[in-house]
């Protein structure tokens, strides 16, 4: 018999790894971060969006969405970068690596676009609580733009529109982060 404790889920008499762990510290967690403030960008890195810190448990894996609405600023062949980067325990960021480059990249026209990204993350080497900040950067390949600036379906503006299939077609820039604590090692 399983019981449910403040700290965890305490096993009984059982077998396999209830047997030597009796008590699982461990659980789901869920951080929603909405930015509403619009951000051009160029030739130089920008941050687009930072997240508050979230404290999370040790052996953490992390599933990150983001959504990105997009402004393109050229008629000419242009394209949009963006990076997505952690902090662990207010520590230097670091790049899980650029994307975003197809999402915008057309030419003879404007476009308005939504970049859509997702990102695993494991730290299970890391065994006590820890606090975790993310956040995306933007450049522009050829030809600026802007997120969440006039990036609209509806009129060019920031307002949520949804088409005949009741589905969302511009929303706020956004990272939507769930993950899975694994308790401690030992």
């Amino acid at each position: 018999m399983s019981t449910l404790r403040p700290d965890g889920v305490e096993f009984g008499n059982g077998s396999g790894y209830s047997s030597t762990e009796n008590l699982q510290t461990s659980g789901w967690f869920h951080y929603r971060w909405t930015e509403s403030g619009g951000t051009s960008f160029g030739s130089t890195v920008v941050v687009g969006q930072t997240t508050g810190v979230m404290n999370l448990p040790p052996r953490s894996k992390i599933f990150v969405y983001t959504n990105t609405p997009l402004r393109g600023d050229t008629t000419a062949w242009g394209g949009h970068y963006e990076d997505l980067q952690y902090s662990v325990n207010g520590g230097s960021w670091t790049s899980v690596g650029r994307s975003g480059f197809v999402s915008r990249m057309m030419t003879s026209n404007q476009p308005i676009t939504a970049h859509k990204d997702f990102c695993v993350m494991d730290f299970n080497s890391i065994t006590s609580d820890f606090t975790l900040t993310l956040r995306t950067t933007h450049q522009q390949y050829n030809g600026g733009g802007a997120v969440n600036s006039s990036c609209g379906i509806s009129g060019g503006d920031d307002n949520t529109t949804y088409d005949a299939n009741n589905q969302q077609n511009s929303v706020w820039k956004q990272m939507i982060i769930m993950g899975y604590g694994q308790g401690s090692s030992s």
